[in-house]
C-alpha cells in the first residue's frame, strides 16, 4: 500500500513532465497524419523505423507466442529504459523519440486511410488494446528523460546537478516496476490478441 501510494505521489508531482511528453508525442502524429504532402524530413524520421518495425515483426510473429511476447517485452522496456537514460543529453534523444514514434504512427494511419483501410477501426483494434498499456509506459519513461535533462541545465532548488540526476532516477526507478508490468501486459495482447482482433474487424 506504501508503495503504491508513493507510486502515485511521484506520477503526480512529474504529471506536467508526462503531458509535456505527450505533447510532443501528439505533435509528431499529428505533424504526420495531417500532412499534404509527404515532406522528406518525416520521411527521414519514418523510413528507418519502418524497416525496424518490419523486421521486429518478422521475429515476433513468426514463432511461438511466448518467443515474440518475450522479444516485443525486452524490445519496449529497453526502449523505454534508453528513453530516459539518455535524457541526460539535454532532453533531446526523448524528445526526438516521441516525435518520432508519434509521426510513424501517424503516418501509419494515413498510409492505411490512403488504401482504403478504415483508420478509426485499425487504431480501435489493431492499436488501443495494446496501445492502452504500452504509451504510457513509453510517455512516462520520456517524460523523466525530458526531466533529466531539463535539470541537469537547470539544477532542483538547492541541489546541485548530480544530487538533482540521483533524486530523478530514484523517481523513475521507483516507477520502474509499474513500467514493467505494462510493458509486459501490452506485449502479451499485441502477441495473443490484437492480430486476432485485426483479422476480425478488418479482414487483413
Amino acid at each position: 500500500m506504501l508503495i503504491k501510494t508513493k507510486v502515485k505521489q511521484i506520477i503526480i508531482q512529474n504529471l506536467n513532465w508526462i503531458i509535456l511528453a505527450l505533447i510532443f508525442f501528439v505533435l509528431g502524429l499529428t505533424t504526420a497524419a495531417f500532412s499534404s504532402k509527404n515532406e522528406m524530413f518525416l520521411n527521414n524520421i519514418t523510413e528507418t523505423q519502418y524497416e525496424v518495425l518490419k523486421k521486429m515483426a518478422e521475429m515476433v510473429f513468426e514463432g511461438p507466442p511466448w518467443k515474440g511476447i518475450t522479444i516485443l517485452f525486452l524490445n519496449n522496456f529497453f526502449a523505454s529504459l534508453q528513453m530516459m537514460l539518455l535524457g541526460v543529453f539535454l532532453s533531446i534523444p526523448p524528445l526526438l523519440g516521441l516525435f518520432a514514434n508519434g509521426a510513424l504512427l501517424g503516418s501509419l494511419l494515413t498510409e492505411l486511410g490512403r488504401e482504403g483501410m478504415p483508420m478509426l477501426t485499425f487504431l480501435a483494434v489493431g492499436v488501443l488494446p495494446h496501445g492502452l498499456f504500452e504509451l504510457p509506459a513509453f510517455i512516462t519513461s520520456a517524460a523523466f528523460g525530458l526531466k533529466a535533462g531539463y535539470h541537469l541545465v537547470f539544477p532542483l532548488p538547492q541541489k546541485k546537478r548530480r544530487e538533482s540526476l540521483g533524486i530523478i532516477w530514484k523517481e523513475f526507478f521507483a516507477l520502474l516496476p509499474l513500467i514493467t508490468g505494462l510493458l509486459m501486459l501490452a506485449a502479451v495482447i499485441e502477441v495473443l490478441f490484437t492480430p486476432l482482433l485485426v483479422q476480425q474487424f478488418i479482414n487483413i
